[in-house]
């Protein structure tokens, strides 16, 4: 027998241990860092007073970019349009919470959404013969889903009217978009102050209780006059009596404007981003391809929309939702807070929301244990890994997709973007998201006149890069430049950003009066 001391046993078992520990826990960066460190593809040669054109690695120079659905028919393919997303979310759900505590209720496309679409379309018609323009003042609901895709079959345009409670505001928006029929909810607008344009010839007021419905019918009656007509939601889809004009939808491509959407520029000029069937159908397909099949949209997830539909980005990433057969819930939280109960009891896997309601988590204030969890969790995050959550709040969650809602918070606050940086996440503050939440997060740069984004994270992107704004590569359906400033040169690869591309509501180069860099990495960096 060997005569091996019990101390040298013992370490010896203790580090034969802390070996085996260390590789049964060792773990493999989600994807080698050398793709981060080159993540657009970038054209050889610029123009003077310009950067080179950059574009996402996905659609590199001599490759097309994403122009749709690529929907098989016969021995062709064809980008599609907003009846296709339709047909797509039939292999999905659509739910809704209507407040804390309640059951989700689920509206089945084929028994109920479809046939109530073509009675939506049907009764505007009768309304208001001919109709070619609706606008939408409504949260997120059934009626705003059901109405837009209404418009949708049926060649008609939705005017997507943001949720401002300033009543002048609203006006304006009114007034350049001029729709002839305008829905919204019961209790949000006040007639007595608002001005509403001739082309309005309808008014359709969504009664959350159907024992109110008549009364507020009355009250708008006697508001508005006898020029406008006013109905109530529940006359729309009631089935004691059918509408009195029924018309078949349109067949064939759709060519005409789909989506308008109203906002106020940082000039203070109201606006108008009008975009068609090709550029929605365009960003839903960005987004279904940006991401890996086995982190994007999946059959199995439960989506919620945190913010409002009012908003283009959001609206592109729900119908991307969609397309991709999922199970989408709304429910009564919005972007003005995060309601954790609420959430919790839905237990969802993906959360599309505004960066103003991630700065609520961002105010937690770890204890003793839990910083040293998140210690821990961020040094998972620097070696390439996705960490467990430090707080356990959604078991399920594992993919976040935010944008920099810079328009909204200068609404509220009255200041220009130069003096606002709180609308904006840092990349340390992203960083402290998946450490918090232990999801992926995407972030995206926005613009009004473009459906989608322009700029996105890489989705296994966990770097670290400190207090400045990082959004990530070009779309694969959009390129970029950036262009001499009064204090930059583009030729240093900083300046104002221009894009074009297919999800653009213009043609050709298109300012965003955005002022940033692109990084060594092919990332865009907001500068000011």
């Amino acid at each position: 027998m060997w005569n091996i001391p019990p101390l040298t046993i013992s370490i010896t078992g203790i580090l034969f241990l802390i070996l085996a520990y260390r590789l049964v826990r060792q773990r493999y960066p989600d994807i080698h860092p050398f793709a981060l460190y080159h993540q657009s593809s970038i054209a050889p040669v610029r123009n003077s007073e310009e950067s080179a054109v950059y574009r996402s690695t996905l659609t590199p120079f001599t490759y097309p970019l994403i122009s749709g659905l690529n929907i098989r028919e016969g021995h062709s393919f064809r980008d599609g349009d907003l009846r296709d997303i339709w047909n797509f979310a039939k292999g999905g759900k659509l739910g809704f919470v209507n407040k804390k505590g309640d059951a989700i209720l689920y509206h089945d496309y084929d028994t109920e959404l479809t046939p109530l679409l073509h009675t939506v379309a049907s009764r505007f018609n009768e309304y208001v013969p001919g109709i070619k323009k609706i606008g939408i003042y409504l949260p997120n609901s059934i009626e705003n889903v059901v109405t837009s895709f209404a418009a949708a079959h049926y060649s008609m345009e939705t005017v997507l009217l943001p949720l401002v409670s300033d009543l002048g505001e609203i006006s304006r928006y009114l007034k350049i978009s001029q729709p002839e029929l305008l829905i919204f909810e019961a209790g949000v607008l006040d007639f007595t102050q608002l001005s509403l344009p001739e082309s309005i010839k309808c008014l359709i007021i969504v009664v959350p209780s159907i024992q109110d419905h008549l009364e507020w019918k009355d009250q708008l009656d006697e508001m508005v006059g006898s020029s406008i007509s006013v109905r109530t939601w529940e006359d729309v889809i009631s089935s004691v009596s059918h509408p009195t004009t029924v018309v078949d939808a349109p067949e064939g491509p759709f060519t005409g404007p789909a989506i308008i959407v109203p906002y106020t520029a940082t000039n203070g000029k109201v606006e108008l981003a009008t975009f068609s069937h090709r550029n929605i159908v365009s960003a839903v397909a960005t987004q279904l391809r940006i991401v890996p099949k086995s982190e994007s949209f999946k059959p199995t997830d439960i989506v919620i929309p945190l913010d409002s539909l009012q908003n283009m980005y959001i609206r592109i990433m729900f119908l991307s939702a969609l397309t991709a057969r999922t199970t989408v819930v709304f429910c009564g939280t919005t972007s003005d807070g995060f309601d954790v109960d609420a959430l919790q009891a839905i237990n969802p896997t993906i959360m599309i929301v505004s960066s103003k309601s991630l700065h609520h988590v961002l105010n937690y204030a770890p204890g003793l244990l839990s910083n040293l969890r998140l210690k821990r969790a961020q040094g998972i995050l620097a070696s390439g890994s996705l960490p467990w959550p430090v707080l356990r709040l959604f078991p399920k969650l594992r993919l976040i997709y935010t944008h920099d809602d810079r328009l909204s918070w200068q609404r509220e606050t009255k200041s220009s973007r130069a003096n606002d940086k709180t609308s904006s996440l840092t990349s340390a503050q992203l960083s402290l998201l998946r450490a918090l939440l232990g999801a992926r997060v995407v972030y995206a740069l926005t613009n009004p006149r473009i459906a989608g984004p322009i700029c996105q994270t890489h989705i296994y992107d966990y770097r670290n890069l400190g207090a400045v704004s990082v959004f990530g590569p070009v779309v694969p359906a959009l390129e970029a430049v950036v262009k001499d400033t009064e204090h930059l040169k583009g030729g240093d690869r900083q300046g104002n950003l221009f894009v074009r591309g297919l999800p653009t509501a213009d043609r050709g180069w298109i300012t965003t009066n955005i002022v940033g860099e692109w990084g060594d990495d092919g990332c865009f960096r907001e500068l000011y």
